[in-house]
Parts: C-alpha cells; structure tokens; sequence
C-alpha cells in the first residue's frame, strides 16, 4: 500500500523566449507557491523541470523542503517551446524513478503539472498521440493526476488532445496579475488534497483529492 501522506508533484514548466514577458511573475508566483506547499503538513516530494528547446532537469524526487526557490540566473526564458518532449520525457522519468521505490515508499498521490504560455512548436521525439497514451496510462492504472496551465491557447482544448480533463485544464492570461492567481489556484488545490489526505475526509468525499478548476477559478485567471 502507498503512502496516503506522501504527495508527489512534478512540475514541467516552459522558460521558451515568450515567457519573457512573464519571467518576473513566474518566478515570485512559483515561488510563493513553493514556499506555501512546504508549510503544510505531511510530505511532499517534487520533480522540476524548465524546458525550450531542451530540456532541465532542476530536481528529481527530492523533499519539498531540499527544492530551491527560482530565481533570475535559474529561469531564463530563451528559444523555443518543445512541449510534448518535455512532457513525455518527464513522465517517463517520473514513472521510472516511482517504479524503483519499495510500494510502502511511493507517494498516496502524483501530481503532474504543465504551465506554458505557447503551443507546440520543436519536438523531436514525441508526439500528441503518443503523449495521449502516456497519460491515459498513467491516469488509469497508478491515478496520477494531471494538470495543463497554459496562456494564448484554448487551454481545454489542447489538454483534449494531450489526455487531460476539461476540469483540470486552465487558460490563464499572459500578464502578471494572472500569472500569479493562477498560482494561487493551483495551491489551493493542492492544499485541499493535501489536507483531505492527512485527514482521511476523502474517503467521505472523494472530490476532495480530485483537483478541479472551477468557473469562478477561470474568471480569476483569464478574465
């Protein structure tokens, strides 16, 4: 059995030339977010990954405690946005590294999040359809949770395409004011879960471990 207090983020987030415009918000909202996750109760593990054209990896399974803050010489917005490449491969390698762990030591919940604030525009080793079924897979046989953040796109959409929910797919406007309530909304989602599962109220109500943005969440975000 897994862990039911141990949460697995990993987060997947684009610094391709357009984010430049963003840079400053991205990196306060990220880290605000970061430092609200780590005062919470229970544990916490994250993935980072930044990607253009290629792809970084920032950290890999560590404690949330152990992930650094972003800052403006480790989020440098250049180049181009190689979506599917970085999606693909990071829940590959986040499946991989899960898979190596005793059942007893694997995260209650995986949390797997996309922010980008372009399309798909220079993957070389991936593409939408094989994308679709990695997630499809990993929602249905580990139910792992994935969430698509995404600016100048019809966000649902494209989460469509890729294998994500209508629900856990978020249009937010490219300017700093929405940058940052999009943050904000996705940690109190998983604030909410979080707490459900230290609490067992999910096993009451099991909305409450299920993240779902809301109208009023997307007004805030885009509008």
């Amino acid at each position: 059995m897994t862990r039911r207090d141990l949460t697995h983020i990993t987060f997947v987030l684009d610094r391709s030339g357009s984010m430049t415009s963003i840079k400053a918000a991205t990196i306060e909202s990220f880290n605000a977010f970061l430092n609200s996750q780590k005062a919470l109760p229970g544990c916490a593990t994250m993935t980072l990954v930044q990607f253009d054209y290629a792809y970084e990896l920032l950290a890999n399974m560590q404690p949330l405690e152990a992930i650094p803050e972003l800052d403006l010489e480790t989020f440098v917005p250049r180049g181009s946005t190689a979506l599917l490449d970085a999606i693909g491969r990071a829940i590959a390698e986040t499946g991989e590294a899960l898979s190596k762990l005793p059942e007893a030591d694997r995260p209650g919940t995986v949390i797997f999040v996309t922010l980008t604030d372009g399309e798909e525009n220079s993957s070389l080793h991936f593409d939408m359809a094989t994308i679709n079924q990695q997630i499809s897979h990993q929602r249905s046989v580990y139910q792992w949770q994935f969430v698509f953040l995404a600016a100048n796109q019809d966000a649902i959409a494209t989460a469509a395409n890729l294998g994500i929910g209508a629900g856990q797919a978020l249009r937010f406007a490219s300017d700093p004011e929405k940058v940052a309530a999009t943050f904000n909304i996705m940690n109190a989602q998983m604030k909410k879960i979080r707490a459900a599962k230290m609490s067992n109220d999910d096993e009451d109500n099991p909305l409450l471990s299920e993240i779902e943005f809301t109208d009023a969440m997307r007004i805030l975000a885009d509008e």
